[in-house]
């Protein structure tokens, strides 16, 4: 093996293994002594290994002081540095400045090229940035890009799964915003969508959210002014398309998101992918769920490696967050966008915006639906529909009254004023939504779910929510009618 094959499988190896890096583990791994590893290293990547290891994992560090809430001390403990100034002495040489500086002056950082096929987190020039050209020299057709932040249920304090995506891949590419940005730019923030003639589990899929079906994809990476391409899977579209589309970007250092590869059609990111074997790498909201895991492996760093991935019928699109490409959407086009989602109005079987408040209560509350749907089997569907709802109510609402907060402070007095007031709408919806959950119960007593979905009375306590939370959010549409007059 050539040296240049070595310090891509050695640099790898240590990106892998940045929160788990054993030498004597490695030397096993790649079936040599420690001592040759050592000259190995050094000759094929001209630094002592543990200098690169524990460089790189100050230089991971680095991404959590930006992108997490954790304290300096936390960050150092969990990255092997057992006090403070160690933790600084370290970071300062690498770095140039102290922890606390570099959370202050929040240089950019992101994925960037460290060897041929392999990225990592690095700190990043605004030319870098900027570029819409990565010079990368391909040896083979596989790729993997370390340092991605997980995405799960919970992530960001969030569990709605594509802005949680979005906001993992906008970090890994250089981008320094909230998360309530991304949730309003997504559009997440504002749906609600309703199917009147079944208890639809695809009332959560964004697509719904616009007339479009895939148009409300782009959002995020337009509102970043960033370039986005779409691949949907259809009759005519062979998985040498998916895999040539996922290399491509990949080998530009751009994480790819999916619909599907594990599991239900739901967003994932793809962060890798391995031509020896097929597989693609990443992360998946259900990489761990034994109803849809069997055939996947786990890496040393987290990321699942599935080769059956096409196989999964559920895998229907892939989408790419590419580098900047032109001026970030504004905010009054992201307003304007969450007033089209919340307006009401019918579109096939679909109530959208603020008429499927109304779709719900009368399904909720119609007992056809109920006197023929008893058993567990059949409520259960019923209850995922209903937990959907709430979550898109709860989860959107919260970060789109934090959204408006934010942007409450970049205003004069009137503007400010009314998204003020819009913020504060949004908080009741999601307090209400917060009440229906305590009405359902909680996923620790899936049975006790069931039985007060089924319950008359406990059905006519959640349409009184409804039509509160349709009060609250009508009035925020019209704020937010009244606020797009004036800016």
């Amino acid at each position: 093996m050539s040296y240049s094959a070595l310090a891509h499988a050695m640099i790898s190896y240590v990106e892998c293994h940045l929160d788990n890096f054993s030498l004597s583990e490695m030397s096993k791994c790649f079936g040599f002594s420690e001592i040759y590893l050592r000259e190995l290293f050094l000759k094929s990547v001209h630094t002592p290994i543990m200098q690169y290891y524990r460089k790189r994992r100050t230089i991971v560090s680095a991404f959590e002081l930006l992108h997490s809430g954790k304290t300096i001390m936390d960050i150092a403990l969990d990255n092997g540095f057992s006090n403070h100034e160690s933790y600084t002495r370290a970071f300062r040489r690498i770095l140039g400045m102290s922890p606390s500086q570099f959370r202050l002056s929040r240089p950019l950082m992101g994925g960037s090229q460290l060897d041929t096929g392999v990225f990592g987190l690095e700190q990043l020039t605004e030319k870098k940035k900027r570029s819409d050209v990565f010079m990368v020299e391909q040896r083979d057709n596989s790729t993997i890009l370390y340092g991605i932040r997980e995405i799960k249920f919970g992530a960001y304090d969030s569990n709605t799964m594509f802005p949680i995506c979005v906001k993992a891949v906008s970090e890994y590419l250089g981008d320094d915003i909230s998360y309530a940005f991304i949730m309003a730019a997504t559009g997440a923030a504002f749906r609600l969508i309703w199917n009147q003639n079944e208890w639809d589990l695809s009332n959560i899929d964004l697509y719904h959210t616009l007339r479009d079906s895939n148009e409300i994809y782009g959002y995020g990476a337009k509102a970043l002014g960033r370039d986005f391409s779409f691949l949907g899977r259809d009759a005519d579209t062979a998985k040498e398309d998916f895999t040539e589309y996922i290399k491509s970007n990949l080998a530009k250092g751009c994480p790819v998101i999916a619909l599907g590869i594990i599991g239900p059609p739901e967003p994932c990111i793809i962060a890798g992918y391995d031509e020896a074997q097929d597989a693609v790498m990443g992360w998946n909201f259900f990489q761990h769920d034994p109803e849809f895991a069997s055939a996947v492996n786990t890496m040393a760093n987290g990321y699942f490696s599935c080769t059956a991935w096409w196989e999964n019928t559920d895998t229907q699109a892939v989408m790419c967050i590419g580098p900047l490409a032109d001026s970030p959407r504004s905010h009054r086009e992201i307003i304007k966008m969450a007033a089209d989602i919340m307006e009401p109005r019918y579109e096939g079987p679909y109530a959208k915006g603020l008429t499927a408040y109304d779709a719900w209560k009368d399904m909720l509350l119609d007992e056809k639906w109920f006197e023929r749907s008893g058993s567990f089997d059949s409520l259960f569907p019923m209850l995922l529909v209903q937990n959907d709802a709430m979550t898109c109510i709860g989860d959107g609402r919260k970060w789109g009254a934090e959204y408006f907060r934010e942007l409450a402070g970049t205003y004069e007095k009137t503007e400010a004023s009314l998204c003020s007031d819009i913020a504060e709408a949004f908080r009741k919806v999601s307090d209400i939504a917060n009440e229906m959950n305590s009405l359902i119960g909680y996923w620790d007593d899936t049975e006790n779910m069931i039985k007060n979905l089924s319950s008359r009375s406990v059905r006519e306590k959640l349409g009184g929510l409804i039509d509160r939370a349709r009060l609250e959010d009508t009035l925020a549409y019209k704020q937010i009618k009244t606020l797009l007059k004036h800016i």
